[in-house]
């Protein structure tokens, strides 16, 4: 049975729609293109297709991770951004993905997504899935923000400072790494807060299960402007005494992978890891194959005759 295929991408990205018009006639050999989207014009929380091919960047990518929302079609991204950690494809290894996914060469990885709610008691103010991060932040230069922190309905910490991410295993090699985070395997349940530039130098990345119940509630007496980004979308504000809860969305993304490059390749190859330093180049002569060396012969040191004597037999 043909894959039914769903092209997406944003045509004001440079290259996108270039791109999408050069891959269409090999993609329609390969599979049977359902629908092209580059304008947002598609409700894929509603779209039905065996794949969705997303042309862009890693923003491209986690912004239409969000568009599915609990949408379960697998995505696989081809990338013209800068990093390509999510959109693993490039385009010119396009050809050679697609014809390893038919022959089903491929892998389908469910990456965790956090559900963000935020709200003045019972009242909801907005919400929205998150597949990296949730950021709790300052909107102004130079001002801090002030955040209580409980975990499961129990206090747990405070943060002054430039505020706090809650990110998942795939996230932490995001806006969480760049603060200072460890780096989590994305198959890993776990959710990673991340202080950002913190005022108390005792505030440090703390992991949690992925079942955890995280809320941060805005100082009532913060005169700061304060925001809460989700994924890196647009800021929406926050008023003091507003509470901002994150937990397990139970929506998992399904990524798709072709290239058989494990998360430890990427590592090396994206942020720059190497597998041993690089040592000095080995003498060719010294190698396993070389021909054995004589021992090594103490130099002979020079006879000393007494004074007036001749050189010579006597």
């Amino acid at each position: 049975m043909t894959t039914r295929a769903l092209i997406v991408g944003d045509r004001r990205k440079t290259g996108v729609r270039e791109g999408v018009e050069r891959a269409l006639p090999f993609l329609r050999s390969r599979l049977s293109v359902v629908g092209i989207d580059l304008d947002e014009r598609l409700d894929l929380s509603r779209a039905k297709a065996d794949l969705v091919l997303v042309f862009g960047g890693d923003g491209s990518f986690l912004y239409v991770a969000n568009r599915l929302q609990e949408n379960a079609i697998p995505v696989l991204g081809v990338n013209f951004g800068r990093l390509g950690w999510l959109a693993e494809i490039q385009p010119e290894g396009l050809e050679e993905g697609i014809e390893a996914y038919v022959a089903g060469r491929f892998t389908v990885s469910e990456r965790a997504r956090l559900r963000c709610v935020h709200r003045f008691g019972r009242r909801v103010r907005d919400e929205g899935l998150a597949l990296n991060d949730v950021v709790v932040g300052r909107r102004a230069l130079g001002r801090m923000v002030e955040l209580d922190v409980r975990i499961d309905g129990r206090g747990a910490i405070t943060v002054a400072g430039d505020g706090l991410i809650v990110s998942t295993a795939s996230g932490s090699t995001a806006h969480a790494l760049a603060a200072g985070g460890p780096l989590v395997t994305p198959g890993m349940s776990a959710v990673v807060l991340v202080p950002i530039c913190p005022h108390a130098l005792g505030n440090r990345p703390l992991v949690l299960p992925l079942a955890s119940r995280i809320e941060m509630v805005l100082h009532r007496d913060h005169r700061g402007e304060a925001a809460v980004v989700i994924d890196g979308r647009e800021p929406r504000d926050l008023e003091p005494g507003e509470i901002v809860e994150v937990t397990d969305a139970h929506a998992p993304l399904r990524v798709v992978s072709v290239t058989g490059r494990s998360y430890f390749d990427l590592l090396r190859e994206k942020l720059g890891w190497k597998a041993r330093p690089e040592y000095r180049a080995p003498d060719p002569a010294s190698g396993p194959d070389a021909p054995p060396r004589p021992p090594a012969r103490s130099p002979r040191r020079p006879t000393r005759r007494p004074p007036g004597r001749p050189a010579g037999p006597a």
